[in-house]
């Protein structure tokens, strides 16, 4: 009564092989082959985006290459203008250093010139002085025992020793 049956008909068993078949050419054919072609395109857009990524890279390091070096010279040119700036300080300051002590020096024999001026005068000043004083020391010994002409020979005497290195020292 009861049998069993271990294998399902035949002609399901065709059928359903055929309709499996004629799924599988259908989908082939309307899906995988465009599935296919767009996971081929998009593989293709991916590698031509990272090639042109690393393209793009190698660009962005050749230009930060070159952005070092611009920056690294700017450093140098700026260091050397800044030992430029300071060499010229340097040459200025010893130029006014120079010129100062050249005025000071000017000063200092334009003092000595005058020192000597404003002595010589004293000395001129003393003489005379001397001379005055002298005649009238001498005037009032001799008073009516010398002519002018004695005294003037005598003061001109004293004014000269008055005025050598005797008075001097």
């Amino acid at each position: 009564m009861f049998v069993v049956r271990a294998l399902p008909e035949l002609s399901s068993m065709i059928l359903a092989w055929v309709a499996l078949l004629l799924l599988y050419v259908i989908l082939r054919r309307f899906l995988y082959k465009p599935v296919s072609q767009f996971l081929i395109d998009r593989k293709t857009k991916i590698q031509s985006d990272i090639d042109g990524a690393k393209v793009l890279k190698e660009e962005a390091n050749a230009l930060k290459d070159d952005y070092e070096s611009r920056i690294n010279l700017a450093k140098k040119e700026s260091q050397e203008i800044i030992e430029g700036a300071r060499k010229r300080g340097e040459e200025l300051k010893e130029d006014i250093l120079a010129e100062a002590r050249h005025e000071a020096e000017n000063i200092v024999s334009r003092a000595r010139k005058e020192i000597t001026r404003e002595r010589e005068m004293a000395f001129q000043d003393i003489k005379s002085q001397a001379g005055e004083i002298a005649l009238l020391i001498a005037s009032k010994i001799m008073e009516e025992q010398m002519s002018i002409d004695k005294q003037g020979k005598l003061i001109d005497k004293f004014i000269d020793e008055v005025g050598s290195s005797k008075w001097q020292s």
